[in-house]
């Protein structure tokens, strides 16, 4: 359902668990100290913002590039034809629908296409996401936007609600003809961390169901209205897909399956006059996020002699659905303790906002030529360089002596 009227002003709106404990707490008080340093605090996020600064630099130069790439294909080899009408301007405002809008990217993306003057459906899945959404638009710093943000329940894994939000929308946008549906962003999902072996069955469903499956079925729902607008797809992955380190095989796995389907995908649109493009995110710092990643450490700490494997980003801990030998436990848990300081140092601040993965996923909108794919992210774009340049014997061995 639709929730047009939620403001006057809105028109159609791992070692043993001893060792472990230790460890933990050991990071955990220098963490707490690292919080409490302003200075060290002003630090990271000063890098954060040069960094940031120093990706729009490269996604400029990266975009000219392919502009005038693209024109020449078109002009001599009858390349695709350029696509002006996702841009908003004065008198158009072109609707986008988000998913998982209630926080982190999915917030960040609402707030940001809002201020760029598009027309945004903010999907959450229940009646308590929609209320955080809405408390989050109408603070005072981003009251402005309210207008311009229609919040709707959607529950991408049931697709009763799916079909629910889709006749919704339809009908909204069916009214307005300057604001027709130009683009589809999927982005509601979940990290994992744990070792594939003792992963059971039934977690590796739950992240795939959310983090693939689920974007198919919003795809399909909703590519009847994109074809109608030549409109565009655009799929949240995760530089995980290429990097493929230890204790993310399920993430890296659903990933890299997603960034191919959308490959593969993407082709068979083109007649249609629909394009589709991935989202690579390196480490993203996000406010919902970081404190749900705190949660689910302690209790993997405090369980992991009950059968604690692995963490993810809901804030809940992993277990295996049988015994783990000793062998295993050890092996697994010193790597996931390091797995553990990198989240943690991510979360105080070495991390991209979600602002800026905002920024991209406005670029890969506006783009007159869309790109198959765009990264995001100092430790994205260096892993994919890495990855096409290092031969593959030296990119195991840097992974063997970190992780190993």
């Amino acid at each position: 359902m639709v929730y047009p009227n939620l403001f006057p002003t809105a028109p159609i709106t791992l070692v043993g668990k001893r060792h472990f404990q230790e460890s933990f707490s050991q990071a955990l008080s220098k963490q707490l100290l690292t919080a409490m340093s302003s200075r060290t605090n002003a630090v990271l996020e000063s890098f954060s913002n040069f960094t940031v600064i120093l990706n729009r630099v490269l996604a400029w130069v990266d975009f000219l590039v392919h502009y005038i790439s693209g024109y020449l294909l078109f002009l001599f080899l009858g390349g695709l034809r350029p696509q002006y009408h996702t841009r908003a301007k004065r008198g158009y405002t072109p609707s986008v629908i988000i998913t998982g809008a209630s926080q982190g990217i999915g917030l960040a993306t609402t707030r940001h296409l809002a201020s760029k003057g598009y027309n945004v459906f903010a999907t959450v899945k229940d009646e308590v996401e929609l209320a955080k959404l809405a408390e989050d638009i109408t603070d005072d710093a981003h009251k402005d936007l309210a207008p311009r943000i229609h919040f709707v329940i959607m529950n991408v894994l049931d697709q009763s609600s799916i079909d629910a939000a889709l006749a919704a929308i339809s009908s909204t946008v069916s009214k307005s003809p300057n604001s027709p549906l130009i683009a589809l962003i999927n982005n509601a999902g979940y990290c994992m961390i744990s070792p594939m072996e003792l992963t059971p069955p039934k977690a590796l469903q739950d992240i795939f169901d959310l983090d693939f499956f689920a974007y198919v079925s919003t795809i399909r729902a909703f590519l009847p209205l994109l074809k109608q607008s030549s409109g565009r797809v655009i799929n949240v992955v995760s530089y995980g897909a290429y990097i493929n380190p230890p204790m993310w095989a399920p993430y890296a796995a659903i990933k890299a399956g997603l960034e191919a389907m959308t490959r593969a995908w993407r082709f068979e649109l083109i007649p249609f006059g629909v394009g589709m493009t991935s989202i690579r995110p390196g480490w993203t710092r996000t406010a919902g996020i970081g404190p749900k990643i705190s949660t689910a450490w302690r209790g993997y700490s405090d369980q992991i002699d009950k059968g604690a494997v692995g963490v993810n980003s809901l804030g809940e801990v992993v277990r295996s659905d049988y015994p783990v030998g000793h062998r295993e436990k050890e092996v697994y848990s010193k790597i996931m303790h390091k797995w553990y300081n990198m989240t943690m140092a991510a979360a105080e601040g070495v991390a991209q906002p979600a602002e800026a993965v905002a920024l991209t996923i406005h670029d890969a909108l506006t783009d007159v030529f869309l790109q198959p794919y765009y990264t995001v992210g100092y430790d994205a774009l260096l892993g994919q360089m890495v990855r096409d340049l290092c031969p593959e014997s030296l990119y195991e061995l840097s992974m063997i002596k970190t992780f190993l």
